[in-house]
């Protein structure tokens, strides 16, 4: 195995100090530093909410009509798949003689 090495010129290496437990003061410094951070932040919500473009009620219900066109679409479909399926096993079954 791998031996660890030793510091160079018998220094003496200082483990990082283990943070204490319980709650903490907060330095000045960090708090100013979490009130710049969080102005930041609401600044860049700010402009970015300014991009937002909100839709016309046309808009609205021109893709409502084609959502809506869409879902009865694959329900009409899925029912027709399922109806051919199901009468297709039934017959195999029935075939098989595990039909009622």
């Amino acid at each position: 195995m791998a031996k660890a090495l030793a510091p160079a010129n018998d220094e003496i290496v200082s483990k990082p100090q283990s943070k204490p437990s319980g709650p903490v003061a907060p330095i000045p410094g960090q708090l100013a530093g979490s009130f710049t951070r969080t102005r930041d932040f609401l600044q860049d919500v700010r402009g970015e909410m300014r991009k937002v473009v909100v839709p016309s009620r046309k808009e609205v219900e021109s893709t409502t009509v084609v959502v809506l066109v869409t879902v009865f679409a694959f329900a009409g479909y899925f029912y027709l798949v399922d109806s051919i399926l199901g009468r297709g096993i039934q017959a195999a079954l029935k075939w098989m003689g595990a039909g009622q």
